[in-house]
């Protein structure tokens, strides 16, 4: 995540624990549910009658506090005077050069979610 937003959550030289908690248990609820197996998922039927519980619903949780905390790093790193060397960064500053494209906060924040989360699953 250092090379993502110029912040550590894992180790000894963390800034913010809160902060770093916050995105560890999102990761960690990520992963979780990418592993997990839902009836609906091989017996479509049980997806029709409900019996997914409240997985949509924690879901959709889960989708909102992860926008919510990239959009966090998206407006920080806006609000910042000067530019260090992380992909944010980057992406803020090709956001201002170059309107026609579409290098919307939502493109960046999924950027970052995609790099974040295969950096996070392979260790």
């Amino acid at each position: 995540m250092r090379m993502v937003a110029g912040k550590r959550y894992y180790g000894d030289k963390v800034m913010n624990e809160e902060e770093a908690c916050q995105f560890r248990d999102i990761i960690k609820e990520m992963v979780s549910y990418a592993v997990s197996n839902i009836p609906g998922d091989f017996l479509p039927l049980f997806n029709w009658i409900g019996c997914n519980g409240s997985y949509e619903s924690r879901i959709r949780n889960l989708g909102n506090r992860m926008d919510q905390f990239m959009q966090g790093l998206v407006d920080e790193h806006r609000k910042r005077k000067e530019s260090e060397n992380t992909t944010i960064d980057h992406l803020l500053s090709l956001q201002k050069s170059q309107p026609d494209y579409c290098y919307t906060d939502q493109i960046i924040k999924g950027l970052v979610l995609v790099s974040t989360l295969f950096k996070s699953v392979s260790l």
